[in-house]
């Protein structure tokens, strides 16, 4: 028997650097299932050992009697692209929707699991690029004759 709904799931680890309360996590969550009309459930909470997707595996293993999973972030699944397909094949195959609401994205087909896997890749991809992927309001990308060039605009570099 089906009780239906979406199960949260949250994580105790940083995610993509920051570390987010876990009563935040509950909330952004909780918000995007509001706001698009689903039926939240509880969310499972991973544990805080690195590389750990115990409670991911148990919802997975809810998937018959739940409509899908809601991630806080699609950036708290596993970082191995072998591990993480195997987790959407497993949804696709149950015809149940992942969701990751900080992003308010829905992984409902293939064309799904490429462009969050491009996100992914793409992400992993910035921290090998200059200021890893941010912008720093105290760096200076000019280089060391930034002062010269902030000057020939007429600007103050202080």
């Amino acid at each position: 028997m089906s009780e239906g709904g979406y199960r949260g799931y949250i994580v105790s680890a940083p995610v993509r650097g920051t570390a987010f309360p876990q009563r935040v996590q509950n909330l952004v969550v909780r918000d995007y299932a509001q706001r698009r009309g689903l039926t939240y459930r509880l969310s499972a909470t991973e544990y805080a050992m690195p590389g750990s997707a115990m409670m991911l595996r148990t919802l997975l293993d809810e998937l018959a009697t739940i409509d899908g999973i809601i991630l806080f972030s699609l950036f708290t699944l596993p970082a191995d692209p072998r591990r993480r397909r195997a987790i959407y094949d497993r949804v696709l195959a149950a015809g149940k929707t992942l969701h990751a609401a900080l992003e308010g994205m829905v992984l409902r087909d293939e064309c799904d699991v490429r462009e969050w896997d491009d996100l992914i890749a793409i992400d992993a991809t910035l921290a090998a690029t200059p200021f890893g992927g941010r912008f720093e309001k105290d760096a200076t990308p000019l280089g060391a004759d930034a002062a010269a060039q902030i000057a020939a605009f007429g600007l103050s570099g202080g």
